[in-house]
């Protein structure tokens, strides 16, 4: 399972990673129908792609029993995903901001967005560390209860 967790975790890197990519490639656009078209990618692998991919690394996590920071770090990943929406969808009702329509305080509101997203980067590098340290450095398990009152002890 640990092994899994790698993996998965790549991709919650690498989903994070693209984010940043997919964010310049929308911004950079010259037209606002080519900043729509070019912003389907930036919102699908956000809303999805990286969304799940954490839910299921805190899952895998959970299984592979990493230990609660990781299985933490992954959640938070997950919720901080559902931040970023948040920050969009409130801050809008807030501000009276819009898509067609975006307000200085709407601004200020959405500046939060890419921070949010950086620290998801940051928190993506250290789920992968993690997991990358324990499939290349697997810890034994303790021995059971039952196990350790076979063995005599020595004073």
């Amino acid at each position: 399972m640990r092994k899994a967790l790698l993996v998965i975790s790549a991709i919650v890197l690498l989903s994070a990673l693209a984010q940043l990519f997919f964010a310049g490639y929308f911004h950079f656009q010259n037209t606002i129908e080519a900043q729509r078209e070019a912003g389907v990618f930036h919102v699908m692998n956000g809303q999805y792609v990286l969304r799940y991919s954490a839910l299921l690394a805190a899952i895998v996590a959970a299984i592979a029993r990493m230990g609660a920071r990781t299985i933490w770090l992954a959640a938070g990943i997950f919720l901080l995903s559902w931040v970023q929406l948040f920050i969009f969808i409130i801050g809008g009702m807030l501000t009276g901001s819009s898509e067609d329509f975006i307000t200085p305080s709407g601004s200020w509101v959405a500046s939060i967005h890419p921070l949010t997203g950086l620290l998801m980067i940051f928190m993506s590098y250290w789920l992968f560390t993690r997991a990358r340290a324990a499939a290349l450095n697997p810890q034994p398990l303790p021995p059971k209860a039952s196990d350790a009152s076979a063995t005599p002890r020595t004073a």
